[in-house]
């Protein structure tokens, strides 16, 4: 029998083409063609794409393995997801992060290299600074 879902890891990435090709050992590593990878569409479109090294899961259209989408990337045993339950946001490799906890209704931005502005910004509220220049 001839599984059309598949597990394996990540042997190249191509963010420009938002594409991976995928080396699977348990069918004698073979490394599949270029796979697109889903991401969330719409108007907050996303181009996070696995990195080498990371597992994810495929789909294949047919059984030659040759035409398929990498569905993308989940958190195993090894791993466990950022953040908790009431948080929703993005976390990133240098520490920095953005999440939105709703238990606490409080957005949280954290930026090892700074934040950029471009564009007019307007705050409604009091600003508090913790020992920074205000």
């Amino acid at each position: 029998m001839v599984d059309i879902i598949l597990i394996g890891q990540v042997s190249t990435a191509d963010p420009a083409s938002c594409s991976v090709r995928v080396t699977f050992a348990e069918r004698d590593n073979l490394v599949s063609a270029p796979l697109p990878v889903l991401m969330p569409g719409g108007w907050g479109r996303g181009n996070a794409v696995p990195e080498p090294g990371e597992t994810v899961l495929c789909v294949f259209l047919d059984r030659s393995y040759s035409a398929g989408f990498c569905l993308g990337t989940y958190y195993g045993s090894k791993e466990t997801a950022p953040g908790n339950i009431n948080q929703h946001g993005v976390w990133f490799e240098d520490g920095s992060y953005v999440f939105y906890d709703r238990s606490a209704r409080l957005l949280t931005i954290k930026a090892s290299g700074g934040v950029k502005i471009e564009g007019d910004l307007t705050v409604t509220g009091s600003v508090t600074s913790s020992g920074g220049v205000l």
